[in-house]
């Protein structure tokens, strides 16, 4: 005998059943049908990065770091009055850095390389005819360090006063160079990241030799008459930054591992001094010391942010070691600031970054640079300018900055160009 049918349930999968395809026939009409909600881009499509700047208003305000050190909130740049089509638009480009599009400055019109900011002028070495100059801050004087070529540099390291310069070779050669004298010693080969001490008289270097024995860090006076074997290396000289501290104290930085995503830095002294070490979050640490050597700003690459460095600040002065230690949210490297006091830094930070730029950054960081000024106390961030050259938004991607002695102008070298400018404070 068959079962008594029961009504309720038949109505109710019927219903179950109704529910069903009007949901997936709204899905389809959300997906597939409907236009577009204006301002936003259709799914799928790619924003570039750059042209308008977000977060920035009239008088550069506060600007809120995201993730990863990107821009977010806030309203777009006045880009000025212009046409409806947008290729007409006539972008306002202010003097000053206003936290908006700020006119770059080109200072001298040669390709420049090795530079060095000190004593009231800016020194390096012309890519044209390989010979060292001093230039004023204005561009309007440029003398001669020395009538003697050197082709072929590779890599320079300048003393604090600017007087002096470590050269280093494609062969391995490497020699000092005395300017106020115009005398040349030679350094070893295998002599490499160099450092001198905060008075000029004294290098500091990590010695490669044959075997993992030789390897050494090495202190020397400028001279080289008396190198000193300070701490063997071995196979861990890609963990040693050699980077003498304004107190004179430390003359290189030990990263080593802690875990699978810390590392411990250890302060290396000339006499085995038994500093505080400093524990990081993430990898691949290198700092920059504060211009009394009280603080160290510092980055390091963390897979929370896509392999992307993070820049960071910590006390880094005898018993205070690791105190104050924070995430300032900005993804750029050290290389790219400058201290203008203990509780001030330029840096220029990319504006978006791919994937493993931190690990890969010769490779991977091809982005445009735009500036913030960082307020060590409170740790708040501040875009100050978008440099571009003209009204054709020309963008640029800085190796290195520099401030001038009364801290009015930010210089930087460009990779793009290759030549040094400066936007106004």
């Amino acid at each position: 005998m068959l079962p008594t049918l029961d009504y309720k349930r038949v109505l109710l999968a019927i219903l179950l059943v109704i529910i069903s395809i009007a949901l997936l026939i709204g899905i389809i009409w959300l997906i597939f049908v409907r236009d577009p909600v204006p301002g936003q881009p259709p799914p799928g499509s790619v924003v570039d990065p750059g042209g308008i700047l977000p977060g920035t208003g009239p008088g550069g305000g506060a600007v809120v770091v995201g993730p990863g050190g990107n821009l977010t909130g806030g309203d777009d740049i006045d880009t000025g009055s212009g046409d409806a089509d947008d290729n007409n638009i006539n972008p306002i480009i202010s003097d000053r850095a206003d936290g908006s599009f700020t006119k770059a400055n080109s200072l001298i019109d040669v390709d420049v390389k090795n530079i060095k900011v000190s004593n009231g002028g800016i020194s390096f070495l012309n890519a044209s005819d390989d010979k060292f100059y001093r230039m004023s801050f204005d561009g309007d004087n440029v003398i001669e360090l020395s009538d003697e070529k050197f082709p072929f540099v590779e890599k320079a390291t300048w003393s604090d006063n600017g007087r002096k310069v470590i050269l280093e070779y494609p062969d391995g050669a490497n020699i000092i160079y005395d300017f106020t004298q115009d005398k040349k010693v030679t350094l070893p080969k295998g002599a490499e990241d160099f450092s001198f001490d905060s008075d000029s008289d004294k290098i500091a270097y990590k010695f490669i030799g044959t075997s993992e024995d030789d390897n050494w860090l090495v202190v020397s006076d400028s001279n080289n008459s008396s190198a000193r074997a300070v701490e063997p290396i071995g196979d861990q000289g890609n963990k040693v930054q050699v980077s003498w501290s304004p107190t004179n104290q430390v003359v290189a930085l030990y990263h080593d591992p802690v875990g699978l995503t810390s590392e411990e830095v250890i302060f290396i002294g000339l006499n085995d001094e038994n500093f505080k070490s400093l524990i990081v979050s993430g990898s691949n640490f290198k700092g920059l010391w504060s211009p009394d050597g009280k603080k160290l700003l510092y980055h390091t690459v963390l897979a929370d942010n896509e392999y992307n460095p993070i820049l960071w600040i910590a006390d880094a002065d005898g018993s205070s070691i690791g105190n104050n230690n924070f995430n300032l949210g900005l993804s750029s490297w050290v290389d790219k600031c400058v201290f203008a006091s203990e509780t001030k830094v330029y840096c220029a930070v990319p504006i978006s970054l791919t994937k493993g730029s931190g690990l890969y950054p010769e490779l991977l960081n091809d982005k445009a640079d735009v500036f913030y000024e960082i307020n060590l106390n409170t740790g708040i961030s501040r875009l100050i300018a978008y440099p571009v050259l003209s009204s054709e938004l020309d963008e640029f991607q800085v190796r290195e900055v520099f401030l001038n002695d009364n801290m009015t102008r930010l210089y930087f070298f460009d990779n793009f160009t290759d030549q040094l400018y400066y936007i106004k404070l």
